[in-house]
Protein backbone atom coordinates (compact mmCIF):
# COMPACT_ATOMS: atom_id res chain seq x y z
CA UNK A 1 0.00 0.00 0.00
CA UNK A 2 1.05 3.61 -0.52
CA UNK A 3 0.49 5.84 2.51
CA UNK A 4 1.23 9.52 1.97
CA UNK A 5 2.13 10.00 5.64
CA UNK A 6 4.94 7.46 5.30
CA UNK A 7 6.34 8.74 1.99
CA UNK A 8 8.99 11.35 1.31
CA UNK A 9 7.95 14.06 -1.12
CA UNK A 10 10.10 12.70 -3.97
CA UNK A 11 8.42 9.30 -3.93
CA UNK A 12 5.01 10.82 -3.30
CA UNK A 13 5.28 13.07 -6.35
CA UNK A 14 6.40 10.17 -8.52
CA UNK A 15 3.49 7.96 -7.49
CA UNK A 16 0.81 10.64 -7.81
CA UNK A 17 2.13 11.62 -11.24
CA UNK A 18 1.17 8.12 -12.44
CA UNK A 19 -2.49 8.40 -11.47
CA UNK A 20 -3.27 11.97 -10.33
CA UNK A 21 -5.53 10.22 -7.84
CA UNK A 22 -5.83 10.05 -4.05
CA UNK A 23 -7.85 7.90 -1.65
CA UNK A 24 -9.16 9.86 1.35
CA UNK A 25 -10.51 8.01 4.41
CA UNK A 26 -13.11 10.02 6.35
CA UNK A 27 -14.26 8.60 9.66
CA UNK A 28 -15.95 9.34 12.97
CA UNK A 29 -15.57 8.88 16.72
CA UNK A 30 -18.83 7.70 18.26
CA UNK A 31 -20.36 5.10 20.54
CA UNK A 32 -20.48 1.78 18.70
CA UNK A 33 -21.91 -0.57 21.28
CA UNK A 34 -20.02 -2.05 24.23
CA UNK A 35 -18.29 -4.53 21.93
CA UNK A 36 -16.70 -2.26 19.29
CA UNK A 37 -14.31 0.73 19.51
CA UNK A 38 -15.49 4.33 19.29
CA UNK A 39 -13.16 4.87 16.34
CA UNK A 40 -14.84 2.10 14.35
CA UNK A 41 -15.75 4.22 11.33
CA UNK A 42 -12.28 5.74 11.16
CA UNK A 43 -10.55 2.39 11.51
CA UNK A 44 -12.75 0.82 8.83
CA UNK A 45 -12.18 3.77 6.49
CA UNK A 46 -8.41 3.42 6.88
CA UNK A 47 -8.35 -0.37 6.58
CA UNK A 48 -10.48 -0.35 3.43
CA UNK A 49 -8.49 2.52 1.90
CA UNK A 50 -5.30 0.56 2.51
CA UNK A 51 -6.70 -2.54 0.82
CA UNK A 52 -7.83 -0.55 -2.19
CA UNK A 53 -4.37 1.03 -2.42
CA UNK A 54 -2.71 -2.39 -2.33
CA UNK A 55 -4.73 -3.55 -5.32
CA UNK A 56 -4.74 -0.44 -7.49
CA UNK A 57 -1.59 1.49 -6.55
CA UNK A 58 -3.24 4.74 -5.53
CA UNK A 59 -1.82 6.81 -2.69
CA UNK A 60 -3.85 6.99 0.53
CA UNK A 61 -3.95 10.59 1.73
CA UNK A 62 -4.49 11.88 5.26
CA UNK A 63 -7.30 10.39 7.29
CA UNK A 64 -9.99 12.68 8.68
CA UNK A 65 -10.71 10.93 11.98
CA UNK A 66 -13.61 12.89 13.49
CA UNK A 67 -16.84 13.76 11.69
CA UNK A 68 -20.37 14.99 12.24
CA UNK A 69 -21.91 12.64 14.83
CA UNK A 70 -24.31 14.85 16.76
CA UNK A 71 -27.17 12.34 16.57
CA UNK A 72 -24.98 9.80 18.36
CA UNK A 73 -23.70 12.17 21.01
CA UNK A 74 -23.49 10.47 24.40
CA UNK A 75 -23.49 12.78 27.46
CA UNK A 76 -21.45 10.28 29.46
CA UNK A 77 -18.72 10.13 26.83
CA UNK A 78 -17.62 8.15 23.80
CA UNK A 79 -18.69 10.41 20.94
CA UNK A 80 -16.83 13.40 19.53
CA UNK A 81 -18.62 15.53 16.96
CA UNK A 82 -17.71 18.55 14.86
CA UNK A 83 -20.11 20.96 13.18
CA UNK A 84 -20.87 20.23 9.51
CA UNK A 85 -19.34 23.55 8.49
CA UNK A 86 -16.13 22.71 10.39
CA UNK A 87 -15.87 19.35 8.64
CA UNK A 88 -16.71 20.95 5.29
CA UNK A 89 -14.05 23.65 5.59
CA UNK A 90 -11.35 21.28 6.86
CA UNK A 91 -11.99 18.59 4.27
CA UNK A 92 -12.32 21.11 1.44
CA UNK A 93 -8.98 22.70 2.36
CA UNK A 94 -7.28 19.29 2.28
CA UNK A 95 -8.75 18.50 -1.11
CA UNK A 96 -7.99 21.98 -2.49
CA UNK A 97 -4.33 21.63 -1.47
CA UNK A 98 -4.13 18.37 -3.38
CA UNK A 99 -5.95 19.76 -6.42
CA UNK A 100 -3.49 22.65 -6.62
CA UNK A 101 -0.65 20.12 -6.94
CA UNK A 102 -2.26 18.23 -9.81
CA UNK A 103 -4.56 15.65 -8.23
CA UNK A 104 -7.81 15.46 -10.20
CA UNK A 105 -9.49 12.29 -8.90
CA UNK A 106 -10.53 11.53 -5.34
CA UNK A 107 -11.95 8.35 -3.88
CA UNK A 108 -13.54 9.12 -0.51
CA UNK A 109 -13.92 6.11 1.78
CA UNK A 110 -16.53 7.22 4.30
CA UNK A 111 -18.39 4.67 6.41
CA UNK A 112 -20.21 7.23 8.59
CA UNK A 113 -23.54 8.38 7.15
CA UNK A 114 -23.34 11.74 8.93
CA UNK A 115 -20.40 12.76 6.73
CA UNK A 116 -21.95 11.86 3.40
CA UNK A 117 -23.84 15.11 2.80
CA UNK A 118 -20.69 17.19 3.38
CA UNK A 119 -18.62 15.03 1.03
CA UNK A 120 -21.39 15.17 -1.57
CA UNK A 121 -21.44 18.96 -1.40
CA UNK A 122 -17.66 19.22 -1.80
CA UNK A 123 -17.53 16.67 -4.62
CA UNK A 124 -20.38 18.29 -6.55
CA UNK A 125 -18.81 21.75 -6.25
CA UNK A 126 -15.38 20.52 -7.37
CA UNK A 127 -16.77 18.76 -10.41
CA UNK A 128 -18.75 21.83 -11.48
CA UNK A 129 -16.07 24.44 -10.84
CA UNK A 130 -12.78 22.58 -11.34
CA UNK A 131 -13.71 19.46 -13.34
CA UNK A 132 -12.25 17.39 -10.50
CA UNK A 133 -13.77 13.91 -10.32
CA UNK A 134 -14.80 12.39 -6.99
CA UNK A 135 -16.38 9.10 -6.04
CA UNK A 136 -17.72 8.01 -2.68
CA UNK A 137 -17.40 4.58 -1.08
CA UNK A 138 -20.21 4.83 1.47
CA UNK A 139 -19.10 1.62 3.15
CA UNK A 140 -22.05 0.56 5.29
CA UNK A 141 -24.41 1.21 2.35
CA UNK A 142 -22.35 -0.30 -0.48
CA UNK A 143 -21.98 -3.61 1.35
CA UNK A 144 -25.71 -4.19 1.79
CA UNK A 145 -26.48 -6.02 -1.48
CA UNK A 146 -23.21 -7.93 -1.16
CA UNK A 147 -24.20 -9.18 2.30
CA UNK A 148 -27.27 -11.04 1.05
CA UNK A 149 -26.63 -14.74 1.47
CA UNK A 150 -23.67 -14.11 3.77
CA UNK A 151 -25.39 -12.83 6.90
CA UNK A 152 -28.08 -14.47 8.99
CA UNK A 153 -30.23 -11.36 8.86
CA UNK A 154 -31.17 -8.96 6.09
CA UNK A 155 -32.22 -5.33 5.99
CA UNK A 156 -32.09 -3.25 9.14
CA UNK A 157 -31.54 -6.19 11.54
CA UNK A 158 -28.30 -6.94 9.67
CA UNK A 159 -27.09 -3.42 8.93
CA UNK A 160 -28.17 -1.37 11.93
CA UNK A 161 -25.58 0.32 14.12
CA UNK A 162 -22.97 -2.22 15.35
CA UNK A 163 -25.19 -5.15 14.38
CA UNK A 164 -24.24 -8.31 12.45
CA UNK A 165 -22.66 -6.62 9.40
CA UNK A 166 -20.58 -4.09 11.32
CA UNK A 167 -19.48 -6.58 13.92
CA UNK A 168 -18.52 -9.19 11.30
CA UNK A 169 -16.50 -6.58 9.43
CA UNK A 170 -14.62 -5.70 12.59
CA UNK A 171 -14.07 -9.32 13.59
CA UNK A 172 -12.21 -9.70 10.31
CA UNK A 173 -10.38 -6.37 10.11
CA UNK A 174 -9.49 -5.87 13.78
CA UNK A 175 -10.37 -8.92 15.90
CA UNK A 176 -8.14 -7.59 18.66
CA UNK A 177 -10.60 -4.75 19.27
CA UNK A 178 -13.83 -6.78 19.46
CA UNK A 179 -15.17 -7.65 22.93
CA UNK A 180 -16.98 -10.86 21.98
CA UNK A 181 -18.07 -11.51 25.57
CA UNK A 182 -20.24 -8.37 25.34
CA UNK A 183 -22.21 -9.38 22.25
CA UNK A 184 -25.90 -9.10 23.04
CA UNK A 185 -29.18 -9.02 21.16
CA UNK A 186 -30.94 -5.75 22.05
CA UNK A 187 -33.58 -6.00 19.34
CA UNK A 188 -35.13 -3.16 17.37
CA UNK A 189 -37.10 -0.41 19.07
CA UNK A 190 -40.78 -0.28 18.14
CA UNK A 191 -41.69 2.64 15.92
CA UNK A 192 -45.13 3.01 14.38
CA UNK A 193 -43.94 5.88 12.17
CA UNK A 194 -40.52 4.95 10.74
CA UNK A 195 -41.27 7.08 7.67
CA UNK A 196 -41.38 10.27 9.76
CA UNK A 197 -37.99 11.41 11.18
CA UNK A 198 -38.29 12.42 14.84
CA UNK A 199 -34.66 13.30 15.68
CA UNK A 200 -34.55 11.48 19.01
CA UNK A 201 -30.97 11.13 20.32
CA UNK A 202 -29.72 7.63 19.51
CA UNK A 203 -28.66 6.77 23.06
CA UNK A 204 -32.12 7.63 24.40
CA UNK A 205 -33.57 4.85 22.27
CA UNK A 206 -30.59 2.50 22.53
CA UNK A 207 -28.73 3.12 25.82
CA UNK A 208 -26.19 0.40 24.97
CA UNK A 209 -25.36 2.26 21.75
CA UNK A 210 -26.09 -0.53 19.32
CA UNK A 211 -29.08 -1.94 17.50
CA UNK A 212 -30.26 -5.45 16.80
CA UNK A 213 -28.41 -8.72 17.21
CA UNK A 214 -24.64 -8.91 16.64
CA UNK A 215 -24.31 -12.45 18.05
CA UNK A 216 -24.33 -14.25 14.64
CA UNK A 217 -21.36 -12.15 13.49
CA UNK A 218 -18.10 -13.85 12.54
CA UNK A 219 -14.72 -13.08 11.04
CA UNK A 220 -15.49 -15.47 8.18
CA UNK A 221 -18.54 -13.42 7.23
CA UNK A 222 -16.51 -10.23 7.53
CA UNK A 223 -13.82 -11.60 5.23
CA UNK A 224 -16.38 -12.34 2.53
CA UNK A 225 -17.98 -8.91 2.88
CA UNK A 226 -14.69 -7.03 2.75
CA UNK A 227 -13.20 -9.15 -0.03
CA UNK A 228 -16.18 -8.92 -2.36
CA UNK A 229 -16.77 -5.22 -1.75
CA UNK A 230 -13.14 -4.20 -2.20
CA UNK A 231 -13.08 -6.24 -5.40
CA UNK A 232 -16.08 -4.32 -6.71
CA UNK A 233 -14.56 -0.94 -5.79
CA UNK A 234 -11.26 -1.82 -7.46
CA UNK A 235 -13.10 -2.98 -10.58
CA UNK A 236 -14.82 0.42 -10.70
CA UNK A 237 -11.66 2.45 -10.12
CA UNK A 238 -9.73 0.63 -12.84
CA UNK A 239 -12.21 1.82 -15.47
CA UNK A 240 -12.87 5.26 -13.93
CA UNK A 241 -11.33 8.07 -15.94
Amino acid sequence: MLLMKEMNFVDYRAEVAKTRAIILPVGAFEVWGPHLPVGADTLVAEEIANRISEKIGWVVGPSVPVGYSESLFAPEGGTITVRPESLRNYLYDIVESLVETGVNRFCFVAPHLGNVSVITEIATHLRRTRNVKCCLIDWWRIIQPICRGILKYDGRPAHAHAAEAGTSTFMYLRPDLVKTERLKDVGLAANEYPDIPQFVPFVETYPEAHVGDPTPASAEKGEQIVGKTVERVVEFLKQWR
